[in-house]
């Protein structure tokens, strides 16, 4: 279901036309939420992974996941696939049948998904520029990733959602950041779009047309030509701050 659409909104100080999201480490702490899930989730198995080390398995399954997930988004495999290699990997079992790595994977998501958290300045962002005109890009899974927002409340405050599942683009293919564009009937030089990558995001973004913004939460060395800000807030309406 080529731009499926869910639908919301926003402007940001500096940009007049429409402003895009990322979901993962831009909104919400996927990368916490990953650590302590997996941690929790290697605990729980930890008698069946072979070589299971408690301080190095969350970095592990960070690793295995990476992996595959970028095998996804290049077309190699399906989300469901991608899935089921990490547990076939960590488990080091070829073998195992798929019903067993699915099974095993709804254990680790729900220990991932009851760590989901919003970063502090997302609800004050979101409040301050309510009925304005948001969208969200997102290589995630379409259905996971409009889950999660569901979840932690801040559903409602987008126009759609276009996933990298449900166009067969991923970023930065320019074509998935145009395609957002095309739902959200604006031309790409009208267009904002605010991520935790600096390449897929900040970067893919401006190639293909946009003003790609780098949230760079960790205060990180900016590279010449990138617009950054370390926080949502910095983009509040100067009515806010």
């Amino acid at each position: 279901m080529p731009g499926a659409v869910i639908m919301t909104s926003l402007i940001i100080v500096g940009c007049s036309g429409m402003l895009f999201l990322d979901i993962d480490d831009t909104l919400i702490d996927h990368s916490g939420a990953q650590r302590d899930g997996a941690r929790i989730f290697g605990a729980h198995c930890c008698d069946a992974i072979p070589d299971y080390d408690y301080l190095d398995f969350p970095s592990r399954w960070h690793d295995v996941a990476e992996r595959y997930m970028a095998d996804f988004l290049s077309g190699k495999i399906s989300f469901q696939e991608q899935r089921r290699r990490r547990l076939k990997e960590i488990f080091k079992d070829a073998a195992m049948s798929d019903t067993r790595a699915d099974e095993l994977f709804r254990v680790y998501l729900r220990c991932y998904e009851k760590s989901w958290k919003l970063f502090p300045d997302v609800i004050p962002f979101l409040e301050a520029n309510a009925g304005s005109g948001v969208g969200i890009i997102s290589d995630g899974s379409h259905e996971q990733q409009t889950r999660k927002l569901r979840q932690l409340g801040i559903h409602e405050y987008f126009l759609f959602i276009i996933s990298a599942e449900s166009t067969g683009f991923c970023k930065p293919d320019p074509r998935i950041f145009h395609r957002a564009c095309e739902v959200a009937g604006v031309t790409p030089d009208s267009a904002c779009y605010i991520g935790d990558n600096l390449n897929k995001d900040a970067i893919g973004a401006s190639e293909a047309g946009l003003r790609g913004i780098w949230i760079n939460r960790s205060g990180a060395a900016v590279p010449d030509g990138v617009e950054s800000i370390e926080s949502l807030l910095e983009y509040m309406p100067d009515t806010v701050l």
